[in-house]
């Protein structure tokens, strides 16, 4: 019997990762016919239906399992996102996720889902502790520091909110793939030279410099820049890059000095645009420049969703709340997971009072945001370990 169950749920799991739902589902089920007190039949099952948007029917899969072991982690996450994709059941996700919190402490994702269920709830106060907690936890955490900019616009206004959507960004990894993107650089698997066997030619010296600052080894990558420049003061493309690792280091002043000499030089060099802007941006009365290098930008890169964002980001620093949105709906339809344009959109609509309107943005940048993570398989692998 034990090892037929094992069997079916194996063979449900494997379906499952697979995208192959209804079948995992109906192996689901088999498996529950065989065990029907098995916890990771119905975790796995409340997985499945909520992927499905049958919410209903996730809430009593992974309410199954939370009663058949109440330390069932997946569950209570299942649980907790159809609790929030359904709508309108803010107390009891509020009691699902601070279980979560107590089951799995140090999952961050449990105190940002939180924080947004205690703000859907109305209690600010709350969900604003929850999401410096998440921070405490990862300060990497780019969707607590954007719901903490969103709940500043409410209570303070776009002014004292801008400086938290600027840093929530700055975490967010998007922002770093468009400029190596610029550059044309790719994750191809493999790791970055050690500095010291790179031959001792601008192309290769460049190259690797380049791989080492998408790895953030970013003092091997200036130790090898500096070589390439010492050679030739006049590289564009070099001078790019210089520009991004200075800002990689807060140093603002030096990062627009060395893009504008680079475009000085070629100014069709897409990388010092894009530090150019972002130092703009980071400088206070300087939002009117940023917002025209990142309108030059969006438009030479128009595939792209993140120029975009970026130049609504500045449109809001202008105030020019309907322009904004119109960037933002622009950076969605290339993107629909793109939390951070969700998160920007949200703002743009809270300054015109439209607060149903944002907080269904907010909903769905959460949603793509637990997709992106994968994190119910990681749950699912460490409890079925576990066990």
């Amino acid at each position: 019997m034990a090892e037929e169950r094992t069997g079916q749920l194996a063979f449900a799991e494997d379906l499952a990762r697979q995208g192959q739902v209804a079948p995992a589902v109906e192996a689901c089920y088999h498996a529950l016919r065989v065990d029907a007190d098995d916890p990771l039949a119905h975790c796995l099952l409340a997985e499945l239906m909520l992927s499905g948007d049958f919410y209903d029917e996730a809430i009593h899969a992974a309410s199954r399992a939370i009663e058949i072991d109440p330390g069932c982690a997946p569950a209570y996450l299942a649980l907790g996102l159809a609790y929030d994709r359904r709508g309108g059941m803010w107390d009891q996700s509020i009691l699902v996720w601070h279980e979560l919190a107590e089951v799995v402490p140090d999952l961050v994702t449990a105190h940002v889902q939180l924080g947004e269920a205690f703000g859907a709830a109305a209690f600010e106060e709350d969900a604003i502790a929850a999401w410096r907690r998440a921070l405490e936890l990862d300060p990497g955490e780019a969707r607590a520091m954007y719901n903490l900019a969103v709940a500043a616009l409410k209570r303070e206004g776009v002014a004292t909110a801008l400086p938290g959507f600027r840093k929530a960004g700055e975490l967010d990894p998007t922002q770093d793939d468009l400029f190596f993107a610029l550059a044309g650089v790719y994750d191809d698997g493999e790791p970055a030279p050690d500095p010291a066997d790179v031959p001792a030619d601008r192309a290769s010296r460049l190259a690797a410099a380049y791989a080492l600052a998408f790895e953030e080894d970013f003092f091997s990558a200036a130790d090898l820049l500096r070589l390439v420049l010492d050679e030739g003061a006049d590289d564009a493309e070099a001078l790019g890059l210089a520009a991004y690792l200075y800002l990689k280091q807060e140093a603002v002043n030096e990062a627009m000095a060395c893009a504008l000499r680079s475009l000085t030089i070629s100014a069709r060099t897409p990388t010092a645009v894009y530090c150019l802007g972002v130092a703009f941006s980071k400088r206070p009365g300087l939002a009117r420049h940023a917002a025209r290098v990142f309108s030059a930008l969006a438009k030479a890169v128009s595939d792209h969703p993140i120029p975009h964002v970026l130049y609504a980001e500045s449109l809001l620093a202008l105030q020019r709340y309907s322009a904004a949105q119109q960037s933002y709906r622009t950076a969605i339809a290339l993107d629909p997971a793109c939390v951070r344009a969700r998160f920007g959109l949200a703002a743009a609509l809270l300054t015109e009072g439209r607060h149903a309107e944002a907080d269904w943005e907010i909903r769905r940048a959460a949603y793509h945001d637990t997709r992106r993570q994968g994190l119910f398989w990681a749950l699912y692998d460490e409890y079925a370990e576990g066990r």
